[in-house]
């Protein structure tokens, strides 16, 4: 997995999604992964955001995950990949009359697939982030769409 620049939606999952509108992700990742291996590793930083229905607050999401990832033989579609890991996760909500802030250990797992192009190569991925919080579980989906050079 080399280095990359992803963006994209991220949806809430359970009940805080009921409070927040879809958000917007920006994520940095910096791939290492040998030419012929299967396995690579990559370190990400994300940051997601989402505005509280009818202007309730809005919720943020900064995370530091490391991940492994593997692609190429026995996957599905020739370009295809899997990848999962472990992360730390600040999550901040900022009301009209509380806020409040917490940082915890989260896992993720997802799939994708790259595109390649001459020079570099684009990539279309899904990761589920689960976050055990001090104010309860954390669960999203970002949906990124990015440049791997």
């Amino acid at each position: 997995s080399p280095s990359g620049i992803p963006a994209g939606a991220p949806v809430l999952v359970g009940t805080p999604a009921d409070v927040v509108d879809l958000g917007y992700n920006a994520t940095a990742s910096i791939g290492i992964k040998p030419p012929l291996a299967p396995i690579g590793l990559r370190l990400d930083g994300m940051f997601n955001s989402f505005e509280g229905k009818g202007g309730s607050g809005t919720t943020r999401i900064v995370a530091g995950t490391v991940n492994g990832t593997l692609s190429g033989v026995g996957m599905p579609i020739p370009m295809g990949y899997l990848i999962g890991g472990l992360g730390m996760y600040n999550s901040k909500f900022d009301g009209t009359l509380t806020s409040s802030s917490s940082t915890d250990l989260g896992f993720n797992i997802g799939a994708g697939i790259n595109f390649p192009l001459t020079g570099f190569s684009t990539f279309l991925e899904a990761r589920f982030h689960y976050v055990d919080g001090e104010g309860g579980s954390l669960k999203f989906i970002p949906i990124t769409f990015g440049l791997r050079f």
